[in-house]
């Protein structure tokens, strides 16, 4: 440990007679070599001193510009810096080489040069390795360095330092953090038994990137150019072991076969070495799903670096989405299919990259994906979220982005009662929705209360009900209730014989005043009834006339709008009971305290419906019907009667007048289809949803 303290307190320096103001105090934890260097930053530092103090023993210097020591010291030595002026730590630059306990220091005099080739003495050597995963560590790396510090000490003028670097062929050296005299010179050279070659006689850079020679050993050899002694001199030397790249004593090859994609559990950030002999360079996979934004960040330490980048879907085919100059995109979207983003890295010469991902766009539920629109085929995949009950769930409904399905997984053997919790109030419909786990139909719905679903898969809809271009965040959690229990059904003893004569009494008496009033107004009953048949049979003569011009209309190509929007308005006007038994048995049916909705098949070759809204105590405001597709292809609407406005999916019908009937014919165009709706409104300033749980099936 290294412990600084900056003061601002005026001392007698070393018997001086001027008072100099402490800038810096330095105490040394461990015994070996210390070069220190004090430069002035501004254009003159009066009075700038460096004192050492080796257990008694003082070393010092003074300077108004620059002032540099070197030596060896023991464990409690203390480095302090003054001045003259009022200076402060903020005017001076401090450059120094100190022992720490992560430092690997020179204890033996090393060789002068290097070897001669087929000298096979066992000499000093650097050996490092990075344990971590593509610059990612686990808990008990972390912490701790990758590399090596290095620290050496030229003892005189003619000493010379040599030292064999550990490697294996192929693999990625650096050398950095070159610190020392500037008459300290750093030479790398490469040997076997037949010849010892000099690859630099100097490097000074602050990174050197070299590979390791094939059949040879890599040596680092330091001198200096002056007549000083006691020189120190410190490196960081980092060894990328090319054959466990990938963390499981394999490289990383270009495509990637590494396995499953790494994700962002693991981490956002990547990092490996290229050499320059590696001409098909590296490749990574990351998973990230479909419809996602992402950042994309590619760091090299040269230019000479290119990446290559590809969509991948689940099929593993591959679509390119490489840039011209062969840099990495700053933003990434993926498509429909996405499953996966492989990167290729090739460079001509020994390099560094780093890749880091950043999100864009939220995930919904724990996956780095857009949750699909529509349910699985056979069984549920990595595509789909599984949501875990009595956990919060989030995800958001991005612009153009309608329909979220989340995977809802039941392991209780007879079925787990659930129900869902809307967390964060937002403008969404939520439909569990229980499969059947033979046949994948859908065979029943909960808009969010208590269900029972069996044991198998099942899914989550949520739906938006804000306009398409609006993002929404929704939070959600699906409260279990415990595995279902069949009720028991007990013996009962049948005792309701004992109360055959008090039923008997009690019917008489209730029925008395009825019988009353019926004898009071027999002439009344007997002539509406009449009244009554006449005008039912003239509602059924009119209605089966509407049926039939509404059916022959429907089926041409040029229809007669004004005979079809008379023909609507005549069965707005007639009685609802009626317009069933005439039109038959409805597609589908809906009632709630305010609303009844009813839907017909006029024509399944050409896909026409007749639906049917009859609105009770209350108005609708800004109501619409929107429909949806939760199985098979989607239909589009291409006709409505009367002519509202219609847009996607969606019609819009304004206000619906408490107490009225509204009919609509709608003409679709498509495929296969299992279609479902919803209406929505204002029902005294308040969201109100209607949403029938059975589909119309065209097969």
């Amino acid at each position: 440990m290294i412990v600084i303290i900056i003061t601002s307190s005026i001392i007698n320096v070393n018997g001086q007679s001027e008072e100099k103001k402490l800038i810096i105090e330095e105490n040394i934890e461990h015994d070996g070599p210390l070069w220190y260097s004090v430069s002035c930053l501004k254009i003159s530092c009066p009075g700038l001193a460096l004192e050492i103090d080796n257990n008694g023993e003082i070393f010092y210097q003074e300077n108004n510009h620059r002032l540099e020591w070197g030596g060896v010291l023991e464990k409690g030595a203390i480095v302090s810096v003054f001045s003259d002026s009022d200076l402060s730590n903020e005017d001076i630059e401090i450059d120094s080489i100190i022992v720490t306990n992560q430092s690997l220091v020179e204890n033996i005099d090393l060789v002068d040069s290097v070897p001669s080739p087929g000298n096979q003495i066992d000499f000093q050597k650097i050996i490092t390795e990075d344990h971590c995963f593509l610059g990612n560590c686990n808990v008990e790396l972390r912490g701790k360095n990758r590399g090596i510090e290095f620290i050496g000490i030229l003892g005189n003028n003619s000493d010379k330092d040599s030292i064999q670097i550990y490697g294996e062929p192929g693999d990625a050296i650096v050398i950095s953090n070159i610190i020392g005299s500037e008459h300290i010179k750093m030479e790398i050279w490469k040997r076997n038994n037949s010849v010892k070659e000099l690859i630099t006689n100097n490097i000074l850079d602050k990174e050197n990137f070299f590979q390791y020679p094939k059949e040879s050993e890599l040596w680092i050899r330091v001198v200096s150019d002056s007549n000083e002694e006691l020189y120190p001199y410190k490196f960081d030397i980092y060894r990328n072991n090319q054959s466990n790249e990938d963390g499981n004593s394999g490289e990383l090859k270009v495509p990637w076969d590494n396995g499953e994609p790494l994700n962002y559990e693991i981490s956002w950030y990547y990092e490996s070495y290229i050499t320059e002999s590696d001409t098909n360079g590296d490749a990574i996979q990351f998973q990230i799903g479909e419809n996602m934004k992402a950042s994309l960040d590619c760091l090299t330490s040269n230019e000479y670096v290119d990446f290559e980048l590809f969509l991948v879907d689940y099929l593993g085919v591959k679509e390119n989405i490489t840039m011209a100059n062969g840099n990495c995109p700053e933003i990434i979207e993926t498509n429909d299919d996405t499953y996966s983003i492989e990167v290729w890295v090739k460079s001509g010469t020994t390099s560094r990259w780093n890749i880091s991902f950043s999100p864009l766009r939220s995930f919904d539920g724990e996956l780095f994906s857009d949750a699909p629109e529509t349910k699985w085929l056979d069984i549920p995949d990595e595509r789909w979220s599984k949501v875990n009950l009595d956990l919060e769930t989030s995800g958001s409904l991005h612009s153009g982005d309608n329909i979220d399905i989340f995977w809802i997984e039941i392991t209780d053997i007879n079925g787990s009662k659930i129900y869902l919790e809307e967390i964060v109030k937002t403008e969404v419909n939520y439909t569990i929705q229980e499969i059947n786990q033979e046949t994948g139909v859908l065979v029943n719905t909960s808009n969010g209360e208590a269900i029972v679903l069996p044991n198998g898969n099942h899914t989550l809809r949520i739906e938006r009900r804000a306009s398409a271009e609006i993002e929404i965040s929704y939070t959600f959690k699906l409260e279990y209730l415990g595995e279902y229990e069949e009720p028991e059904i007990e013996d009962y003893e049948d005792l309701s014989w004992m109360f055959n004569d008090f039923y008997i009494f009690i019917g008489i008496l209730m029925l008395s005043p009825l019988m009353l009033v019926l004898f009071w107004n027999r002439k009344r009953i007997f002539y509406h009834n009449t009244i009554s048949s006449e005008i039912n049979f003239h509602d059924r003569e009119k209605l089966i006339r509407i049926r039939e011009r509404i059916s022959e209309q429907l089926s041409v190509k040029q229809k007669d709008v004004e005979m079809i929007n008379s023909a609507l308005i005549q069965l707005g006007e007639s009685p609802w009971s009626s317009i069933n038994e005439i039109w038959g048995e409805p597609e589908l049916r809906h009632m709630t305290e305010q609303i009844e909705i009813c839907t017909w098949k006029v024509s399944t070759e050409e896909k026409n419906i007749l639906l049917g809204l009859k609105i009770f105590d209350q108005d609708w405001e800004i109501s619409s019907i929107r429909f949806n597709y939760p199985e098979g292809s989607k239909l589009s609407i291409i006709d409505v009667t009367p002519n509202f406005i219609s847009k996607g999916d969606e019609i819009f019908l304004d206000t619906l007048s408490k107490n009225s009937q509204l009919f609509i014919s709608i003409s679709l165009e498509g495929k296969s289809a299992k279609l479902a709706l919803e209406l929505s409104g204002l029902v005294e300033n308040l969201p109100l949803v209607a949403t029938p749980n059975k589909l119309i099936v065209w097969d």
